[in-house]
């Protein structure tokens, strides 16, 4: 049985344009309305804003800044290339847009340091080459072509650290939304993003799909992704594909991730930490073994490890799914005070499909590994006993083949005492508290919880759990 597809994270970097213009290189900081002087420049001044007719490029010593309200249209197959600093960074929006609809213009190619905010771009995508840390903050990315890249909207190929990607949007583009190539870790914070219908040309590459990096730590945070229902893009894509030495250490942390054709692909040798995510009707590839809410693979010689909490695995055709030498650990309870403790609290709901052949097939996770799981103190849809909990859980009892999942004891929706805050609070210390979905909301000292808003909550301490309603 196949459960995994090899997601392709490289990338062929197109070619760096040869621009029709290049500034002298004399440390002179250019704008639009600068460039605008130089007849050669290839930027003329029209009624609406400046339009760009030629390749331009931007000399290592030099700057390129667009300042608020400047609207920049750019022509077919026009590339605009900053090899010194980019200030894209206006106090209030700037737009870069095609000039016309049938314009498609290629975009940036930024290697020098580059900032990139509060701007509003359309047409061309970002391919950024350089080593310094990119800044990408507060931008709207939509319609995005894939002259420069079929892979991302903003395509990392350098050598950056602490590049952050935060607060954008990024809606009814062709390629995915952010790339690295197979061979090119990056350390990484992409948080704040609402990611709506991109790859729109249906091709096998996520919204998200990016490699772990070799030192610090990739973050992929507080971000919605929303699928079209399309049959092959998914959503956030890792992967370490060539197994290389480092720390690889990634954090996926209260991501929604909803109707794309599978929600996670987690590949080769990391150490992930999957915390508070909604991962909820990503099965829209046709095939029996697609759809999967979590593809979990690697090799047993250098093993992915995976730590989930608080996670919701929703509607999609199967749960999360362990393959090769992964080592999962979805909930592991009996000793509280051992490292590897993991309360569980991850909500596995209604991931089923019908076969090709007419069979229901009901799996809410699937241990495709010789390797021991563990996934207590999880919820499994209604169940209220081990029996009901095992007939959605794939280990050895559905294969010889397959290993054990140790998921006893469970949780179950009606199981945990509920109490109001006018009753005391029995926890001391620190408190993890979640939603009735499972989305970890409070970390702390149990002296805070008053401070909730109103809701319903699960509160746990330990091996202790009690449902609490604020009002």
């Amino acid at each position: 049985m196949r459960f995994f597809t090899t997601i392709l994270a490289g990338l062929t970097v197109a070619g760096i344009a040869q621009g029709a213009y290049i500034t002298p290189g004399n440390g002179v900081t250019f704008t639009l309305k600068s460039l605008s002087e130089l007849p050669e420049s290839g930027v003329s001044v029209q009624e609406d804003g400046y339009l760009l007719t030629g390749d331009l490029t931007v000399a290592e010593n030099d700057k390129l800044q667009i300042l608020s309200g400047e609207r920049l249209f750019m022509a077919d197959g026009v590339t605009v290339s900053v090899d010194g600093e980019a200030l894209l960074n206006p106090e209030e929006t700037a737009y870069i847009l095609p000039n016309g609809d049938d314009a498609k213009p290629r975009g940036f190619i930024l290697s020098g340091k580059s900032t990139i905010m509060n701007m509003d771009i359309q047409g061309g995508g970002i391919m950024y080459t350089g080593s310094d840390a990119l800044i990408v903050d507060n931008c709207d990315f939509s319609n995005i072509n894939a002259e420069l890249s079929g892979y991302g909207v903003i395509v990392l190929s350098g050598n950056s650290v602490d590049s952050k990607i935060t607060n954008c949007n990024f809606i009814d583009c062709l390629p995915g939304a952010v790339n690295t190539p197979a061979n090119q870790g990056v350390n990484l914070l992409i948080e704040g993003c609402t990611i709506q219908n991109v790859s729109m040309s249906n091709e096998l590459r996520p919204f998200i799909n990016v490699t772990s990096p070799l030192e610090g730590e990739l973050i992929i945070r507080n971000n919605e992704l929303i699928g079209n229902k399309l049959e092959k893009p998914g959503g956030i894509g890792v992967s370490n594909m060539l197994n290389l030495e480092g720390e690889n250490k990634v954090l996926i942390e209260n991501n929604k991730v909803i109707d794309c054709s599978w929600g996670l692909n987690l590949i080769g040798g990391m150490e992930v930490r999957l915390i508070g995510n909604e991962i909820k009707d990503n099965c829209w590839d046709p095939d029996d073994n697609g759809g999967i809410a979590a593809t979990l693979y690697s090799l047993p010689t250098y093993p992915l490890t995976v730590y989930a909490e608080g996670n919701t695995f929703e509607g999609n055709k199967w749960g999360p799914c362990t393959i090769g030498g992964t080592e999962a650990n979805f909930g592991k309870i009996s000793d509280p005070n051992a490292e590897d403790y993991n309360p569980g609290n991850n909500v596995f709901v209604n991931n089923h499909f019908t076969n090709a052949q007419g069979v229901l097939v009901e799996c809410d996770f699937c241990n495709n590994t010789t390797n021991v799981d563990y996934a207590q103190g999880n919820v499994w849809n209604d169940a209220e006993t081990l029996e009901e909990a095992a007939k959605t859980i794939f280990d050895n009892n559905y294969a010889s083949n397959y290993g054990e999942v140790i998921y006893d004891p469970i949780k179950t929706k009606a199981g945990v005492k509920q109490i109001s805050v006018k009753d005391p609070v029995v926890f001391s210390g620190e408190v993890n508290v979640y939603t009735l979905d499972g989305v970890r909301v409070f970390t702390g000292d149990a002296a805070s919880v008053s401070d909730l808003n109103s809701g319903t909550y699960i509160i746990n301490s330990g091996r202790i759990s009690q449902k609490i309603v604020v009002k």
